[in-house]
């Protein structure tokens, strides 16, 4: 009886992340769209700030986490925290669903991923041009796969 608690255990360990992953992508694609100044009244709502005067990526995500029944990191409004959510991922290794941290000149900017090529991932998040959309970066950004 023992053994098979312990191998069900092992079993919710291994997949509960990835459908965690899923959650999010899912969650974070009920946005695409959504514009900080046009949509500003239901982004304010739902991210608790204005996105039109504030950074929000790190506030979208922050909101999808919790959406998607994971806990974000403590400093969350700020991208580079999510450096350290959830567990690392080699990049060779992510998945749609994965949480990516991009460095964007001298700063950083965070997404879930969509799709992933040989060149660019593929991310949907908050304040890509002022809106929740799909964007690709250059995989030489990328300082952190989370999961």
């Amino acid at each position: 009886m023992r053994v098979i608690a312990f191998l069900a255990a092992i079993y919710v360990a291994f997949t509960m992340p990835d459908t965690a992953a899923a959650g999010m992508l899912a969650q974070a694609q009920q946005f695409t769209g959504m514009h900080e100044v046009k949509h500003n009244r239901r982004l304010r709502a739902a991210l608790g700030i204005n996105p039109a005067r504030t950074p929000w990526c790190g506030y979208f995500m922050g909101m999808i986490a919790r959406k998607a029944g994971r806990q974000p990191p403590k400093s969350y409004s700020f991208a580079s925290s999510w450096r350290h959510f959830g567990a690392p991922v080699r990049l060779s290794y992510a998945r749609p669903g994965d949480v990516i941290v991009v460095r964007t000149g001298r700063g950083y900017h965070v997404g879930v991923l969509s799709a992933l090529s040989k060149s660019t991932a593929q991310l949907i998040g908050g304040n890509q041009s002022g809106r929740v959309q799909l964007s690709q970066f250059s995989r030489r950004q990328v300082v952190a796969v989370r999961r």
